[in-house]
């Protein structure tokens, strides 16, 4: 049994087109037309764009078992939500279709996704969104095998779009300071740049840190953007705006992941200070260097332990200063989208960003 939902398919010039039955009787096609026709809420559009990955994954692979289990607990499809937003934020533009900018969005949750698998199996995480992760419930070899066939299909239809679409993506890749999928390479690069902590040094310690969120968080928030807003006809000059908005929009939701691991919210659906059990100095911890005397040498002993960090840093009130740090990145993300007329996207675009600061 392959796992899949009933679905019709039809094949409209090479291409599967799909009709998966929603429950209201509707099809994933309906579903999907219904982005173009009006504004639909992002848990409307996370339902898309899941279901569309369903059908991309599942296919009767010796991984359907694991993109089933990635795929029933989605997360909240921020990527997909991007490039949606950005494929939208110029109405009057020649664009891409809708149906591509769906696909562009499933590639980029898919190489999400895909660098999920290997964070959890390089810092040996259990869980991920309250599941056992890829690698504890299948095994290191698999998780790592089908994080690349992820990443790997996920290319393939990205390729597919650009080729479908010469016209909107002709100049693709020509914007000076625009991330492109030549920056990919960014994700394992801040991987690794992670566990190159330097001296335990204010100034910097918020130098690596920024470095490492733009590399490990910002180069799929701005390659979402940046996709998304040049299959909807966004001009040079503009998509450098939105690379400001992904950069700053990417610290703050990096910022506000951290408090979460530090003050243990059960949103957070992995084990709670992690980090903090591996040394890694978050935002969290770089304020709370900043603000406690004391804590370079907490930080520096084997002896102390995550729990004791944990509650030193709320204590000190370094997790609310990591929280005020969010908020002014958020802000100046917001700042970034002014060059763009007011429409629903741009709104969704400045929600997303205040969203993520909200406790």
């Amino acid at each position: 049994m392959s796992g899949r939902s009933s679905t019709a398919h039809t094949v409209v010039d090479g291409r599967v087109r799909i009709g998966a039955p929603a429950s209201n009787g509707h099809t994933l096609t309906d579903s999907v037309e219904q982005l173009d026709a009006q504004p639909v809420a992002p848990v409307d559009q996370a339902a898309i764009v899941t279901e569309r990955m369903r059908e991309i994954l599942v296919t009767g692979s010796d991984f359907d078992d694991i993109y089933r289990h990635v795929l029933t607990a989605p997360g909240k499809r921020v990527r997909a939500r991007l490039v949606l937003d950005c494929h939208r934020l110029l109405p009057s533009a020649v664009s891409a279709s809708v149906p591509d900018a769906v696909d562009l969005a499933c590639a980029m949750e898919m190489l999400h996704e895909a660098s999920l698998i290997h964070d959890d199996i390089c810092d040996s995480s259990l869980l991920r969104r309250d599941s056992p992760s890829v690698p504890a419930l299948f095994g290191i070899r698999t998780a790592a095998r089908v994080g690349f066939h992820m990443a790997g299909t996920a290319l393939q239809v990205l390729a597919r779009v650009l080729e479908d679409n010469p016209v909107v993506c002709g100049q693709l890749g020509e914007a000076p300071g625009v991330t492109y999928l030549d920056s990919i390479s960014d994700l394992s690069a801040g991987q690794l740049v992670e566990t190159m902590t330097p001296d335990v040094d204010d100034a910097a310690l918020r130098r690596h840190y920024e470095v490492v969120a733009g590399a490990k968080t910002g180069t799929l928030f701005r390659l979402a953007c940046s996709y998304g807003g040049t299959a909807g006809g966004v001009d040079h000059e503009r998509l450098r705006d939105l690379m400001r908005y992904a950069e700053q929009f990417s610290l703050a939701f990096q910022i506000m992941d951290d408090v979460r691991d530090v003050e243990g919210d059960p949103a957070l659906g992995k084990e709670a200070c992690g980090d903090l059990d591996r040394r890694v100095p978050t935002w969290p911890v770089i304020e709370w260097l900043a603000i406690r005397p004391d804590a370079r040498e907490m930080w520096l002993s084997p002896t102390t332990s995550s729990a004791e960090l944990q509650a030193d840093l709320v204590r000190s009130g370094a997790t609310k200063a990591a929280h005020d740090a969010a908020v002014r990145a958020a802000e100046t993300a917001c700042e970034a989208l002014e060059t763009f007329p007011p429409t629903p996207a741009r709104d969704d675009l400045r929600n997303l960003a205040l969203q993520v600061v909200s406790r």
